[in-house]
């Protein structure tokens, strides 16, 4: 991990649920996740780089995020809105 987080907004590491509970409906970046499983959403905590309330801009975030890091990832706080996915069922 870089020394500085230059564009972060918090360079305390949270969990999920301090991240969600902060930052409401928001898509945040965050950077340097302890992934605890590779498969899927789980890790222990992660430093939010960047929080917004647009997808779009959260994605300018990611980019300059890149640039200073690897793991980088952006996700949504708030209820997944839209459709629901169709089940297949034979």
């Amino acid at each position: 991990m870089q020394e500085a987080l230059t564009n972060s907004v918090e360079a305390e590491r949270m969990s999920w649920e301090e991240i969600s509970r902060r930052y409401p409906d928001e898509w945040v970046v965050l950077v340097d996740a302890d992934w605890e499983n590779e498969g899927d959403f789980e890790f222990g905590t992660a430093i939010v780089f960047g929080h917004q309330k647009r997808r779009k801009e959260a994605h300018s975030d990611m980019g300059r995020a890149l640039r200073e890091f690897e793991n980088v990832g952006v996700f949504f706080t708030g209820p997944i809105r839209g459709p629901l996915p169709r089940l297949f069922i034979p």
